[in-house]
Parts: structure tokens; C-alpha cells; sequence
């Protein structure tokens, strides 16, 4: 937009007038300040003066009580006379003083209290003086109850007093930083008038380049959106598949497992009751296909278990990693009897997890290191954890055979293996089950190795 010699001046005699406006506002408001400052210093010194009376009436009335016990002098008690008929409406006066401080109010009820006791006091032993005599009246002063309600009367009219006076302190306090600012935007507002002639010719550059960052925004925002909704269609839908294919997999798994029974026993008939009918290469084909539908069967069991893992809730509890690890280690102390087994366990933080999933994790990841670590003659295993990034992160490590890093992508896979059956036994389901059950705990897994250098695996944990 583009402003006229004339529509400059207008405006900038509009934003002068504004800035004057708002000066005379806080001169006004200072002023104001300054009167209710006087007004306030006024009620202190009126509070503090009626504090005072109080304060010299109860004294009054102590005074006077105890000249007629000591005296029996009526003349004595003149001052506790007109005390008791003024002191009422002196504690009502106060009271009107405080009535906008609830606080203040409060003390002045005590002090009201404590006035009365004292009067109250101070009527009784006059009273005894005059029926009992002077042994009667000294025992009851004796008591110390009337300097009790003394002392009383004075610290709480002290509390009374020095609560204005802070209140006042606090007050001026308020003036001066009130003042301080005035002057302050005094200064601002002649810096804004001799800055405002230059910033209004960068304000109309600015304001064109800003429409047009904002169009440009605008456009990409709708593109973010449409991105997005694509986005999350396609992840609907690939989760709906997902879930498909879990079912897919769990149902075939568990119908697989009927006709596998059948081809299982079927065999063993044969063996029992045809055996003698076979020759060597008859018997050796049956035991392939005994071998191979025992397989078949540790594949299905190990598919069903895998589809189980997505599928069963999850019960999330602290653990103590430590003890988990050294109740895996205990499980495996058969197959490493005879063996040369160097275990480092480093610090193993608690999580919070489902139990039964992470002693499996343990139990798999443990089960490989001993397994792929058998051939060598001193095995090194190394089981740690540390807190990064608000994750515990564990480690397994170990000397074994190790991998090729190139094929780390199909480490996790279901029915992935990187190594020879006949080298190392297994059917390439624990890592997936490892991986399955960290995603679940929103962690995630992965692996660092070199071909006959080790390897180690990790896992993460959130820590919330």
C-alpha cells in the first residue's frame, strides 16, 4: 500500500497525538498515585495514633487497678473508669481504619480480645479488693494473667503498627518505580516520534514482502496438507494390511499344524510297522521326511509364536535388568558347562517393560552369542547398558563368527538366517522376535559386526 506526502503526515500526527495521550494519561496516573500516597500516609499515622490510645488506655487501666488494690482508694480508679467507657469505641475506630486489610482486621479482633481481658482482669481484682481485702486481690494479681493480657495488648499493636509501616515502605516503593517508568517512556516515546518518519517507509516494503511470504506459505501449507493426508491414508491402509497379514499368518500356522501331525504320526506307523519292508534308501528318504516335517513344525511353532507377539497385551512393570540377565545366564548353565565362558556384565539399568517379553529378548539374544561363539576357544561375552537420549539402551557383545554389515537389513526378518544350518543350528525367528518386542515398547534394534570379529547387538528402551 502506498501513502500520499499528506497521508504520512496524517498518520504520523495521529501516532504524536497517541503518544501525547498516553503521557498525559500517566501524568495523570502518577498524580493520582501521589494523592493516594498522602492518603495512606495519613491513615498510617491515624492507625498508629489509635494503636496508641489503645495501647495507653490498657496501661491505664492497668495502672489504675493496681493503685486502689495497693491504696483502696477510690480516686485510683477514675482512669480505669473512663477508659472502660471510651476504649470501645477506640477499637471500633481502629477497626474502620483497617476494614480494607483483612489482616490487619484479624490483629485488631485480638487485640479487641485481649483488651477485654484485661478489663475484665482489672474489674475482678478491684472487685476482690473491695469485698476480701488486699491479701485476696494480690493473690489473683499473683497470677500473672493480667500482665499475660498485657503483654498480649502490646506485641499485637506492635504487630499492628509495623505491618503499616511496611505496608507504607511497600507503597513508596511503588511510587518511585511508577515515577522511574514514567520517565523511562518519556524518553521512549521522543525515540519513537524521531524513529517513526523511517520506520513507516520500511513498513510499507515490509508489509508488501510479507503478503507475499504469506501466499507462498499458504501454498505450501496446503501441499503439506495434502502430503499428509496421502501419508496417513497409506499408512491406514498399510496398517490394515499388516494386521491382515498377522491373521493370515496366525490361521494358516495353526491349520498347517493338523496335516503336519498326520505326516508325523503316519511316519512313525511306518517305522514301527513297515520298517522291515524298506531297504536303507527307503528308510533313509522316511527319515528326511520325518527330519523335515519335524522342522516344518518347529517353523510353524515358531510363526505362531511370532504373530502371538503383536497380538498379546502387553503388561508393563519395573524391572530389574540385572537380576533378568543373571536369571537368563542360570537357564544356560548346562550348555556352558565345559566351556571356556569369559562374562562381563556392566551396568544393566531397571526399565519399565512387560516381564515375560523381555526375558525373551534376554534369552534369544544370550542364546546367540553362546551359540555362534562356540567354535571359538575362549569365549568373551559382553552384556551392558547405559542411559542415552531418554532411552536405556542394552548391548550384547560378543567374539564369535560376526557378519557381513551389508546383509545387517535382513538381520531382523522373519526366517532370515546368515549362516549355514549345518554350521549353526536354528530357523531365524529369535532375532525377529527380539526386534517385534522392542518396536512394541517403542525402542528399536540394531547390529555392528565384522566377518570373524564379533558382533554386537543393541537394543533400546524408553525410559517413559
Amino acid at each position: 500500500m502506498k501513502f500520499s506526502i499528506l497521508q504520512k503526515l496524517v498518520i504520523f500526527s495521529f501516532v504524536i497525538l497517541a503518544g501525547n495521550s498516553i503521557l498525559a494519561l500517566l501524568i495523570y496516573k502518577s498524580n493520582q498515585k501521589l494523592r493516594d500516597s498522602e492518603k495512606w500516609v495519613k491513615q498510617t499515622e491515624q492507625i498508629i495514633h489509635e494503636s496508641e490510645e489503645i495501647l495507653s488506655m490498657g496501661k491505664d487501666i492497668e495502672s489504675s487497678s493496681r493503685g486502689f488494690v495497693l491504696t483502696n482508694d477510690s480516686s485510683y480508679l477514675e482512669p480505669l473508669t473512663a477508659s472502660k467507657a471510651l476504649i470501645k469505641d477506640q477499637i471500633a475506630s481502629l477497626r474502620s481504619l483497617v476494614q480494607d486489610n483483612p489482616l490487619q482486621q484479624q490483629k485488631v479482633d485480638s487485640l479487641n480480645f485481649y483488651v477485654k481481658k484485661r478489663l475484665e482482669f482489672s474489674l475482678m481484682t478491684v472487685d476482690l479488693r473491695s469485698k476480701y481485702g488486699l491479701s485476696t486481690a494480690i493473690t489473683l494479681v499473683s497470677s500473672n494473667l493480667g500482665k499475660l493480657y498485657s503483654d498480649k495488648m502490646r506485641n499485637i499493636t506492635y504487630d499492628i503498627q509495623q505491618k503499616e509501616n511496611d505496608l507504607l515502605y511497600m507503597r513508596m516503593l511503588d511510587n518511585k518505580q511508577i515515577s522511574a517508568n514514567y520517565n523511562k517512556f518519556t524518553v521512549t516515546i521522543f525515540v519513537l516520534m524521531t524513529a517513526f518518519t523511517f520506520l513507516l517507509v520500511i513498513a510499507s516494503g515490509m508489509n508488501m514482502i510479507k503478503n507475499k511470504e504469506k501466499e507462498r506459505q499458504a501454498a505450501e501449507l496446503l501441499l503439506t496438507n495434502k502430503e499428509l493426508d496421502f501419508q496417513s491414508h497409506e499408512k491406514e491402509k498399510q496398517m490394515a494390511a499388516n494386521k491382515e497379514l498377522e491373521s493370515f499368518s496366525y490361521s494358516v500356522s495353526h491349520d498347517l499344524r493338523a496335516p503336519l501331525r498326520h505326516i508325523a504320526g503316519f511316519i512313525d506307523l511306518l517305522f514301527k510297522n513297515s520298517a522291515d519292508q524298506l531297504d536303507e534308501k527307503g528308510k533313509r528318504y522316511l527319515n528326511i521326511i520325518s527330519d523335515s516335517a519335524h522342522e516344518m513344525g518347529n517353523l510353524i511353532d515358531a510363526l505362531l509364536t511370532f504373530s502371538r507377539l503383536s497380538r498379546t497385551d502387553m503388561q508393563r512393570t519395573p524391572i530389574d535388568s540385572k537380576s533378568m540377565v543373571n536369571n537368563v545366564l542360570r537357564t544356560f548353565k548346562e550348555e556352558m558347562a565345559g566351556r571356556n565362558i569369559e562374562l562381563k556384565l556392566t551396568n544393566l539399568p531397571d526399565i519399565l517393560g512387560d516381564e515375560t517379553l523381555m526375558h525373551q529378548v534376554w534369552v534369544n539374544l544370550i542364546s546367540n552369542a553362546l551359540k555362534y561363539t562356540r567354535n571359538k576357544e575362549k569365549a568373551i561375552i559382553e552384556i551392558g547398558g547405559m542411559s542415552e537420549n531418554g532411552s536405556i539402551v542394552f548391548h550384547t557383545k560378543d567374539n564369535g563368527v560376526g557378519f557381513d554389515m551389508k546383509y545387517t537389513d535382513k538381520l531382523f526378518g522373519v526366517f532370515q538366517r546368515l549362516h549355514k544350518v549345518k554350521d549353526f543350528e536354528g530357523i531365524g525367528i529369535g532375532l525377529a522376535n527380539v526386534n517385534r518386542i522392542v518396536t512394541r515398547h517403542g525402542g528399536r534394534c540394531w547390529a555392528e559386526s565384522a566377518v570373524d570379529n564379533g558382533a554386537t547387538f543393541f537394543f533400546s528402551i524408553p525410559i517413559k
